[in-house]
């Protein structure tokens, strides 16, 4: 994605890996963290798996109390009925 191209709920998918690992890299050492993977904790795996996977940003969402979907789900469930 071009750096000043906007990314919307429903293009999460379009971001990388890398990308992904760079911001929290920054959010790590904005909170003084001093690490953002070790035991049982991992923010990585956590916002990349919530960014890419959709099946598993649905249940962290339920989790949390989040009941709007997200545009990619919104979309899927539409062209389904």
């Amino acid at each position: 994605m071009g750096k000043n191209q906007l990314i919307h709920g429903n293009e999460c998918h379009l971001i990388q890996q890398g990308e992904i690992h760079k911001a929290v890299k920054k959010l790590v050492e904005t909170l003084n963290l001093a690490a953002g993977s070790t035991e049982g904790f991992d923010i990585y795996k956590v916002v990349e798996t919530y960014f890419l996977d959709l099946g598993r940003r649905k249940e962290i969402n339920e989790l949390l109390g989040i009941t709007e979907p997200c545009e990619e789900m919104r979309a899927t469930e539409e062209s389904f009925s």
